[in-house]
């Protein structure tokens, strides 16, 4: 029963995963902002980080228990902690440029290198405390570490976003101030539930798991359904022709045939007609036109064409 609860959440984190990088990488296609660039790379880390530290203790524990005695079991799974160590650290990276983008901070070298530093140092110790510690002390002291780095890196990336008075920011106040809610609505689940549920047994951890994946996307649903971005979709060329429009989107000569009737108010039925294509052959391209140009309707469809005109 084991083995098929983890397969089916195993299934379940990975479609959240792609689900999340997928309108990441739409969001930064329409927008082209270097702020939604950084968030690819940060849910990349992050959920790359997942899959060592929390699904590579799950597999190995259940691969390997029975037939491999626990102080080795107990080697290899903290193993997975370790090789997972580095993306955290670079996840906690791609978060505080986020932050600082959205701000309107620059994200300079010497901040990397400062960063970098006092990271590698201080996992470096824990390692080295970690080592020492029982089997259930060195467990508490992962979940600790993990829960301390995550209140720690989001109420710094809060700082950035709430203090950046005299900056000139990505979004519009009232969506940071959203944003910033959220965030530590999410930081306080995260950590409750890291503390009462990961290792406790087999379902609470996976239960864990499952919800860890969640939680790793809402900033680009977030983004995508409640923050308003209409900025710079204004700023991308504002003389553009609709041919350019279409070019900067890879629309497809028929494709740019339906927006052309779309924007001229006709149905799906009357494109059909006109152009003498299937009613499902035109909601097949209305989809792709949907999916590349990250619109959610006809209506938000005409105004970024009537913004590039």
């Amino acid at each position: 029963m084991e083995h098929y609860t983890a397969a089916a959440i195993f299934i379940l984190t990975v479609a959240i995963m792609s689900a999340g990088i997928m309108v990441s990488v739409q969001l930064r296609s329409a927008y082209k902002t270097d702020f939604l660039s950084t968030l690819i790379f940060f849910q990349v880390f992050w959920f790359t980080f997942g899959f060592y530290v929390f699904w590579g203790k799950i597999l190995i524990v259940l691969v390997l228990k029975g037939i491999t005695e626990s102080s080795i079991l107990q080697i290899i799974t903290n193993l997975t902690v370790y090789l997972g160590s580095p993306f955290l650290i670079f996840s906690g990276l791609m978060y505080l440029r986020f932050t600082r983008e959205i701000a309107g901070r620059k994200f300079t070298g010497s901040f990397i290198a400062a960063y970098l530093i006092i990271n590698i140092l201080v996992f470096t110790i824990i390692a080295i405390l970690s080592e020492k510690a029982t089997i259930i002390n060195r467990t508490s002291l992962i979940k600790h570490v993990f829960v301390l780095f995550y209140i720690v890196y989001t109420f710094t990336g809060l700082f950035y976003l709430l203090s950046g008075k005299k900056k000139r920011p990505a979004l519009k106040k009232n969506d940071i101030r959203n944003l910033s809610a959220v965030l530590v609505i999410v930081v306080i689940i995260q950590s409750v539930l890291i503390i009462l549920l990961y290792d406790k047994s087999i379902y609470f951890t996976l239960l864990f798991i499952l919800i860890f994946y969640l939680l790793g996307i809402f900033l680009p649903f977030y983004l995508k359904y409640f923050a308003d971005l209409s900025v710079y979709l204004i700023k991308e060329d504002v003389t553009a022709t609709f041919d350019s429009f279409c070019e900067s989107y890879e629309i497809s000569k028929r494709e740019k045939e339906i927006i052309y009737e779309i924007c001229k108010g006709l149905s799906n039925q009357q494109i059909a007609d006109k152009l003498f294509i299937s009613l499902q052959t035109v909601k097949d391209h209305t989809h792709r036109i949907y999916f590349k140009t990250n619109c959610n309707s006809r209506t938000q469809l005409m105004r970024m064409v009537n913004a590039n005109r």
